[in-house]
């Protein structure tokens, strides 16, 4: 069964929405970063992703937020020219081209990250160190996958399932 709402236009996104969403943010970004330093070489998972409680409901149900894995690349970024930099603005402009704006970015000790957001609530964080890393939180959505997919990530490694929802009270 789905918690999503039969009738008029939901006010809150789906499972299937949201991970589909996620996943094609994270594809085109990592495609980004890999265009501009392919010896970057890929991005496998390094942490499983997550259905999480989001904190809040929506009409008595329990909503999700998903974390994707963290996809941290397999090769070393380049430093010389500035390549951080330049991996942060091929970032800029897919979220930049998603609706997304810059809501933070940081540089200290070797290491540069920055975070965007969009109107819906998603969030996209790109850090580089030693490693290029990159991770997604989506907006809360209501469980309950029509099409349950194994993993948002681009490499899709099998995963656990959101659970289903659970009436709040």
């Amino acid at each position: 069964m789905s918690a999503l709402p039969t009738g008029p236009t939901p006010q809150i996104a789906g499972q299937d929405e949201t991970h589909a969403r996620i996943h094609a943010l994270l594809t085109a970004v990592t495609a980004a970063l890999l265009q501009e330093q392919p010896d970057l070489n890929g991005f496998p998972d390094h942490r499983p992703q997550r259905d999480r409680s989001s904190g809040v409901s929506w009409r008595g149900l329990e909503t999700y937020c998903h974390v994707s894995a963290l996809l941290a690349s397999s090769g070393v970024p380049g430093r010389a020219d500035g390549g951080a930099t330049r991996l942060l603005t091929a970032a800029d402009e897919v979220a930049t081209t998603r609706g997304m704006r810059r809501r933070s970015e940081s540089d200290a000790h070797g290491i540069c990250g920055a975070t965007w957001t969009d109107a819906t609530g998603d969030l996209l964080e790109v850090i580089v160190g030693v490693r290029v890393a990159v991770r997604a939180v989506s907006a809360p959505f209501l469980p309950g996958s029509l099409r349950p997919v194994g993993s948002t990530s681009p490499p899709s490694p099998i995963s656990p399932l959101t659970p289903p929802p659970r009436i709040v009270r």
